[in-house]
């Protein structure tokens, strides 16, 4: 880091030298414009004319399996670059179908071109097309009926249902990425805040509280699982058992994203006051468990009770929330006003 030292002219205007090796390498001289904008911690950024804003990267496919490829273009992708390049001296087929279902996995990711060494990806998804509150008032929409249909299954061995609950948690985990991936352009591209509107430290609650609801549906895909893994359905004092938890984490977890999207300290802490009975919880689910089919049924309680742990999570992020001037930050105009 270097600094300089603030000097006045005589008519009072404020200046400060640039360092000479920055300005050379990117060509700013006598003459060129440069943009100056305050950032929400009080900074300020200084742009150059000529600095685009598309992010590029390459990867090589040399050698590289289908396990590899995915996780890169995933990683590339989250972290905010617009344009994915891979390339090999000759890309197989395998790793063609790698990259071409990896794109199909992500939202917005797009074959552009394609030839024998070279596929490039671009990415089409805006954050003006996904904003934070609708994206997140999706996932939690998707999550939570995921989570029902899961229980419902489960207490009546509805494969059916099983099956098609655990085809939606790729739903869930597209948007959760698409989050994923414009947090990593807020932190990647400084003007994005003004642009979209929210700061990057309030994105992050709305990121955090994302992947909170991703686990979720992960445990509504674990639970639909083991209830194919059911011989018959579960008695019916079992079966009012796993209802009473499932609706104990329910309401924890309805109330728990009504406080976060309200910015509502009270109802945050009124959810956080339902921990006191978790003791009381664990106990019921030891003792629920059937002679028979025992390892299904510690899976579903195991999760319901790991789910409404999860939702208390999103009610601390609620508190964040409704701290004063958290989402008022300079220059912003708030997305959601605190009662």
């Amino acid at each position: 880091m270097e600094e300089r030292k603030v000097q006045v002219t005589g008519g009072g205007t404020y200046f400060v030298t640039l360092p000479k090796n920055w300005a050379n390498r990117l060509d700013v001289k006598r003459g060129s414009r440069l943009s100056l904008v305050e950032n929400t911690t009080g900074s300020l950024l200084i742009i150059p004319a000529g600095v685009g804003r598309e992010n590029r990267v390459t990867l090589s496919l040399h050698s590289r399996d289908e396990t590899w490829i995915e996780r890169a273009i995933i990683s590339c992708y989250i972290t905010g670059f617009d344009v994915i390049e891979v390339d090999g001296a000759r890309i197989s087929s395998t790793q063609r179908r790698a990259v071409r279902q990896t794109a199909q996995s992500l939202v917005g990711l797009e074959i552009m071109e394609e030839e024998q060494n070279r596929i490039v990806l671009h990415c089409l998804v805006s954050m003006h097309d996904f904003t934070a509150e609708a994206t997140l008032k999706r996932i939690h929409a998707i999550t939570t009926a995921m989570l029902r249909d899961a229980v419902y299954a489960f207490t009546h061995a509805d494969d059916e249902l099983a099956r098609d609950v655990i085809e939606r948690d790729t739903e869930a985990d597209r948007l959760t990425l698409v989050m994923s991936r414009e947090l990593g352009l807020l932190l990647r591209d400084l003007l994005l805040e003004r642009d979209v509107g929210m700061s990057r430290i309030l994105f992050h609650e709305y990121h955090a509280v994302a992947k909170t609801l991703e686990r979720i549906g992960d445990h509504a895909a674990k639970v639909s699982r083991a209830a194919l893994d059911l011989t018959v359905a579960p008695g019916a004092a079992t079966a009012a058992e796993i209802e009473a938890l499932y609706g104990a984490a329910q309401r924890v977890i309805e109330g728990s994203v009504e406080a976060f999207m309200e910015a509502d300290l009270t109802k945050a802490n009124r959810v956080l006051g339902e921990r006191e009975h978790t003791p009381e919880l664990e106990e019921r689910a030891r003792l629920s468990k059937e002679t028979l089919q025992i390892q299904p049924l510690a899976t579903i309680f195991d999760s319901l009770l790991r789910v409404r742990d999860y939702a208390f999570n999103i009610a601390e992020n609620a508190l964040n929330m409704g701290v004063p001037g958290f989402q008022h930050t300079r220059g912003f105009t708030p997305t959601r006003v605190s009662p």
